[in-house]
């Protein structure tokens, strides 16, 4: 159950009795699965080691990252509010801080409220991300969806600036991260936006995110190089809801161009991915999930040597099913061919090196260099608090 602790007394005397009312929540979701792999490769920090086979894996993820988090707001009046925002993402299977150990890793905002939108400040994700969950089949679910593919690794972004504004069916968003060094406004940085458009029945939504991407040695702090690639992404997405039934269909173009110099943090690609989705509520407790992604991968280059990887799809199959308003339990069926779950792996280099959307390191899943595909089954359970 969700726990509201009332402030309102404290603030009360702090202020001299004025009538302010604040409130912070705090909310999270535990979420484990247990789940089977195939043609899993073993590693080392990111190269090809020996073994190969199948794998049994304890995941944090499945339907939705597991996480915890505060969020409190203080009424100004005149219809303004304060707020802030702190979530953090930790992995049930061992009690570790998930986002590389940070603290509060999946946001940590504060800004204000008025009846013209929000203006907020800090770690948050960007407009596109958040304006295009809408349009993913699972919500963007970190254990069956391509997440990273789509949206790049950097949908969340540090140094922050966002306004978010709702009028009747329009949303619209747009953020501007401080690349904070010396010398440069640019370098580091970032920009994007997103509008959508809802209706009981249809929905329509654009998105762009650009990044302006620095080389390893840079974001390591060990160069004070300001030259910088561009990590650029635009999306359109569209959605159809009738009865019980909703369809959605997204595409993204996207463009990685690397640093003139030094190893890059995005790989460097020109790609178009494409995803067609269908859930359905057989009933207020069950939910159904059909999904397919594709992604036409034009070039990619690694290492300075350009790759032709072949084009990676996914297919996912998910039941869910609400044992009570806070608890639910999945089954999935996941494929993935030409590539890794979730397309972490899409090939290896000469050296072993393991190609990915996400650094060689950083990736979850990897395939075993012979095999066509991947394919997984997980069984999980979700706990919303």
């Amino acid at each position: 159950m969700k726990r509201l602790v009332s402030a309102s007394a404290a603030a009360m005397a702090l202020m001299g009795g004025a009538n302010a009312q604040t409130s912070v929540l705090l909310y999270g979701v535990a979420t484990s699965s247990v789940q089977y792999v195939n043609h899993a490769q073993n590693v080392s920090n990111g190269v090809l080691a020996p073994g190969s086979g199948s794998a049994v894996l304890l995941n944090s993820s499945g339907i939705a990252q597991s996480r915890f988090g505060l969020r409190g707001t203080e009424d100004l009046g005149n219809g303004y509010r304060a707020l802030f925002v702190l979530e953090n993402q930790f992995n049930t299977d061992n009690g570790q801080l998930g986002n590389g150990g940070l603290l509060f890793g999946r946001q940590a905002f504060v800004g204000v409220g008025s009846p013209y939108g929000t203006l907020t400040f800090g770690r948050q994700y960007t407009s596109a991300f958040l304006t295009m969950g809408n349009f993913s089949p699972s919500g963007l679910a970190p254990e069956f969806e391509p997440v990273v593919a789509f949206a790049g690794p950097n949908f969340r972004e540090n140094n922050m600036a966002k306004y978010d504004g709702r009028f009747g069916p329009l949303s619209v968003s747009a953020h501007w991260s401080l690349g904070e060094r010396a010398g440069t406004v640019t370098a580091g940085s970032a920009y994007g936006a997103g509008l959508s458009y809802f209706t009981d029945s249809f929905g329509v939504g654009l998105g762009y995110d650009e990044v302006k991407t620095l080389n390893t040695a840079q974001a390591n702090g060990a160069s004070s190089s300001n030259d910088y690639g561009r990590d650029m992404r635009a999306m359109f997405g569209l959605s159809y809801a009738f009865r019980t039934v909703k369809l959605v269909a997204t595409y993204r173009w996207g463009n990685s161009i690397a640093p003139s110099s030094g190893t890059p943090t995005v790989l460097p690609h020109r790609d178009d991915m494409y995803w067609v989705g269908v859930t359905w509520d057989a009933t207020p407790a069950a939910h159904f999930t059909l999904a397919y992604y594709y992604d036409d991968i034009k070039r990619a280059t690694v290492g300075g040597a350009v790759v032709n990887p072949k084009n990676p799809q996914q297919y996912l199959a998910l039941a869910d099913y609400n044992l009570s308003k806070r608890t639910d339990v999945f089954a999935a069926v996941v494929y993935a061919r030409n590539a890794s779950l979730n397309w972490d792996n899409i090939g290896y280099l000469p050296n072993g090196q393991s190609i990915g959307f996400l650094p060689a390191t950083a990736q979850v899943y990897y395939k075993a260099p012979g095999a066509a595909g991947q394919a997984g089954l997980s069984l999980g359970i979700r706990h919303i608090f």
